[in-house]
């Protein structure tokens, strides 16, 4: 019997530095910084994915984060290229395919479009969309990479640092606009390159919340002729409605997919273990849905595998992908199994009802809804960089949780704490974490490496602890 399975498995990066095992504390985000820690770390987490089941890893941060050089060659110094080919041929090795992570006007131009005009348009950060040199500086960047680099594919963004709205571009409405750049990059592309996987992620297409129309949906299925995959990735919600995806899959030329309906964005200055977020059950109900519509590919959210939550979940959400008919409490046993080795029956059960009753602790008593009035020190900062649906605000449920502020701050504060707790929650949520320490006690009575594995779950549970007790103080002060 053959089983349920999507066929593209694509872990997202999404940052060199997302899956790294030590926080950087004096960058600012995203980190391209490539050093030894990210070499093993990189080897460690492509063998996992590989044993997890995924096909594919998706990575931004290879080569720049917002600054090509004018003469975009220059970027590469002999170092950087022997680094770049190093981890290429870590993800070849592994049995993955790399799709490099590909800003489309947007996502490395910022100096460049500062001091030329003839790509400048009204975004600080995206090249005009209706300006024949900002179609050569992209064609230029993409001959670049191909000329240099063992890349299997390409995820195309255009939308994430918004768009040119000159006179000339403003003609477009905004699904249009970024379609187009999408459209025109793609071709260009398939006509150098035409074996190529060609991927497209609508994060930041539409305000969150919003839904397209029929209009939009329509230029979307245009686009769907020149890719093979379509990401609706929906860091707070997706772009098409559930109740219209059955049908719109039905009609896309290509694959449909999403994000996996409920991540952690890991945060570049937070410590490894200061958070245990284990959402198997979340994910495989969102995934499970998916599949059901049609999906067979999806772009799910890597982190650092040292911590256990994150592990958990990459692990057992790679192992759904390869058959959507399984449960996840069948996923979570197999998780403690292949990565914890506990001999005692009682101990292994203890550990599956740790990572099932964590997760429900979170999802029990976290508010899906942003709350309002959150001082800025205590906010993670994304209202001001991302447009907001100003009628349906209510509707923005992540998808993608930030812990800390996305582009950091330091001291790092737990702002998922603020953002989706009040005080009533918190004290919810705490009692709910406390009440897995007399499990953890029973478990860490195991010796050698499961022992050391154990400890780290009760560091995170712990630091996660301490953490809400820090802002119920901070509360109580204010």
């Amino acid at each position: 019997m053959n089983k349920k399975s999507f066929q593209n498995r694509i872990a997202f990066g999404v940052w060199l530095n997302d899956i790294r095992s030590t926080p950087i504390l004096d960058e600012a985000w995203p980190s391209v910084l490539i050093d030894q820690q990210i070499m093993s770390d990189f080897q460690k987490t492509t063998e996992f994915l590989k044993k997890a089941g995924y096909t594919d890893i998706d990575l931004f941060g290879l080569l720049t984060n917002r600054d090509w050089p004018g003469d975009i060659e220059s970027v590469l110094t002999p170092e950087r290229k022997s680094q770049v080919d190093h981890l290429i041929h870590i993800i070849h090795s592994s049995g993955l395919q790399l799709i490099y992570g590909l800003g489309v006007y947007s996502w490395g131009f910022d100096t460049i479009i500062q001091n030329d005009s003839e790509v400048r348009g009204t975004n600080p950060s995206a090249l005009c969309g209706s300006k024949v040199k900002s179609r050569e500086l992209m064609r230029k960047v993409i001959d670049f990479i191909g000329k240099n680099f063992e890349v299997d594919g390409y995820h195309l963004e255009a939308a994430d640092q918004g768009r040119c709205r000159c006179e000339k571009c403003i003609e477009e409405a905004d699904v249009e606009y970024y379609n187009r750049l999408n459209q025109q990059t793609a071709a260009y592309i398939r006509s150098r390159w035409p074996e190529k996987k060609l991927l497209v992620n609508t994060s930041g297409y539409l305000p969150w919340g919003d839904w397209m129309n029929e209009i939009e949906r329509r230029s979307v299925l245009d686009l769907g002729k020149n890719i093979d995959i379509f990401i609706d990735g929906g860091n707070h919600g997706q772009f098409i409605h559930e109740n219209d995806r059955s049908v719109f899959i039905n009609r896309l030329s290509c694959d449909y997919g999403t994000s996996g309906g409920f991540w952690v964005y890991p945060p570049q200055r937070f410590n490894r273990n200061r958070w245990f977020l284990p959402y198997v059950f979340q994910s495989t109900t969102h995934l499970r849905n998916l599949y059901r519509d049609g999906s067979r590919s999806c772009e799910l959210y890597l982190g650092p595998l040292i911590n256990p939550s994150t592990e958990m979940n990459i692990y057992c959400l790679g192992r759904f992908l390869q058959d959507v008919d399984r449960s996840p409490l069948d996923l979570i046993e197999e998780g403690v199994d292949v990565l914890y080795h506990l001999k005692d029956p009682t101990q292994r059960n203890n550990l599956v009802e740790l990572f099932q009753n964590a997760e429900a602790a979170f999802f029990n008593n976290w508010s899906p809804h942003r709350l309002s009035k959150i001082p800025n020190l205590y906010s993670d900062g994304i209202d001001s960089l991302f447009q907001w649906s100003k009628l349906h605000r209510d509707r923005a449920i992540p998808g993608e949780l930030f812990l800390d502020s996305l582009t950091g701050q330091y001291p790092p504060f737990p702002v998922y704490l603020t953002e989706h707790f009040d005080r009533e929650r918190r004290e919810s949520y705490q009692k709910d974490l406390k009440n897995l320490l007399p499990i953890l006690e029973s478990l860490l009575k195991v010796s050698g490496e499961n022992r050391s594995k154990i400890e780290v779950i009760q560091s995170c549970i712990q630091n996660t602890l301490k953490d809400i007790e820090m802002v119920q103080n901070i509360q109580e002060l204010n």
